[in-house]
């Protein structure tokens, strides 16, 4: 197959669109991409491919091109992986997403949805969400882990807590109270330090506050971490998330402590953490900072669960989706053919 992608500028836009092609690419299929890093869309460019997924893409000039496109008999596949509807009001981003600009923008992707022959999405609570609007033809696949990313560890003193929390876990952190558990910590073990990425959770010592880290040098900061923290509030907006934070964890080595929500709720020493409840964060994390042989076992099970969660092992997934929209056949393709392989990336090469 010729597979097109256009996406929405953003970090989720590799596990949903950029990876998952790039996936295809390995099997031997040809993957174009957009004319250029802002993910504009060339219809004379794509209207050679047999199918083109769009992550997100709700403005109307992209839906415009999309439908010139369809008019040639491209066959389009839609996903989108979040639920704006449900957007706390704690977030920074509410008063452009959230209450009734987020109702509108979930119907306009549902429309696109519609739209698409297939539509896909990282859980079952957001494809419910989608049913409910109509959509029919729905297809869940889970958030992996790209093969490409470097995730050296990084030798360093002590023992360093981390969290990748984006602006809207600022709901999560108020309603929770990881700041207090943390200080806690830090007040007992001298030897532990703190970095957040996102959320600055203003520590009264030892922290390292980052407020946003390319997508690419995340993984690097990881490296230097020894435990990654995962706190969900009970809250309708989180039910809907995936559990790659945690696989991101796992991929570079650490241990984890999430709260039993949504994604994570089945999640435990298996795949190299534990769940914790919201009034016990303090033991949880004085437990596993205390112990060194328990972490390692956690970091060793987490291993394996990252190793089983690579894109690669979802990508007949996708290839089933997009061959469908294609109304081609699936031919199973041992990856060794020679793809053109021309998607355009964000600024920042990984």
């Amino acid at each position: 197959m010729r597979i097109g992608v256009v996406w929405q500028p953003g970090a989720n836009a590799y596990y949903r669109a950029i990876d998952p092609v790039r996936s295809m690419a390995r099997r031997g299929h040809d993957v174009v991409g957009p004319a250029d890093e802002r993910g504009l869309i060339d219809v004379e460019r794509l209207a050679v491919c047999d199918v083109v997924h769009v992550f997100r893409r709700i403005d109307e000039p992209s839906w415009k091109a999309l439908g010139q496109l369809e008019r040639r008999g491209v066959g389009i596949t839609y996903d989108n992986d979040d639920d704006l509807t449900n957007l706390p009001k704690e977030s920074p981003d509410y008063a452009k997403q959230g209450g009734a600009k987020g109702r509108q923008i979930f119907l306009r992707s549902a429309e696109a949805a519609r739209r698409a022959r297939v539509f896909t999405t990282t859980s079952e609570a957001l494809a419910e969400h989608y049913r409910t609007a109509g959509v029919q033809r729905i297809e869940v696949i889970p958030n992996a882990l790209a093969p490409d990313i470097a995730r050296p560890r990084h030798e360093h003193d002590g023992i360093v807590i981390g969290w990748v929390a984006a602006w809207e876990h600022r709901a999560d952190a108020a309603r929770i109270g990881i700041r207090a558990a943390l200080n806690e910590i830090l007040a007992k073990h001298p030897d532990v330090r703190v970095h957040c990425i996102g959320v600055d959770l203003q520590l009264r010592e030892r922290c390292r506050h980052e407020r946003k880290v390319p997508y690419e040098q995340v993984a690097g900061r990881m490296g230097g971490w020894d435990i990654g923290i995962a706190p969900l509030a009970d809250h309708p907006f989180n039910l809907s998330r995936s559990d790659i934070k945690l696989k991101e964890y796992a991929a570079s080595g650490l241990a984890w402590l999430a709260s039993p929500v949504g994604p994570y709720r089945n999640l435990g020493e298996a795949e190299g953490g534990r769940l914790v409840a919201d009034d016990g964060w303090f033991e949880a994390l004085d437990r596993l900072v205390a112990n060194a042989q328990e972490r390692r076992a956690l970091a060793q099970n987490a291993a394996s669960w990252a190793a089983a969660s690579a894109i690669d092992k979802v990508a007949h997934r996708w290839e089933a989706v997009f061959a469908e929209a294609a109304g081609r056949p699936v031919v199973p393709s041992p990856g060794s053919g020679r793809p053109r392989m021309v998607v355009r990336l964000p600024a920042q090469s990984r």
